[in-house]
């Protein structure tokens, strides 16, 4: 009998849980559906970036990256590279 009680206890202890955790995602965050036909901004309203500049900018970035790889791995196909080893080890 105490253990029914118990899991009882627990399982609307859980529903109570749940209900709150629904509650605040539904009731804490409209949702943002698409206006449509709109010109694209650098940022919205709310101050939240456009996906579409977002894009660019990581393909610009991507795109430096790419050059900066190309530049090393001509360095390193040179034969210009010098390394120097320092024998001493500090802990």
């Amino acid at each position: 009998m105490k253990s029914l009680r118990y899991l009882n206890t627990i399982l609307t202890v859980i529903a109570v849980l749940l209900t709150l955790n629904l509650w605040t995602q539904w009731a804490g965050s409209p949702v943002n559906l698409p206006t449509g036909g709109g010109t694209a901004h650098a940022a919205t309203d709310e101050g939240l970036q456009n996906p579409a500049n977002q894009r660019n900018e990581m393909i610009t970035q991507l795109r430096k990256q790419v050059a900066a790889t190309e530049n090393l791995t001509a360095l390193l196909k040179s034969g210009n590279v010098k390394v120097k080893v320092d024998s001493e080890v500090k802990k």
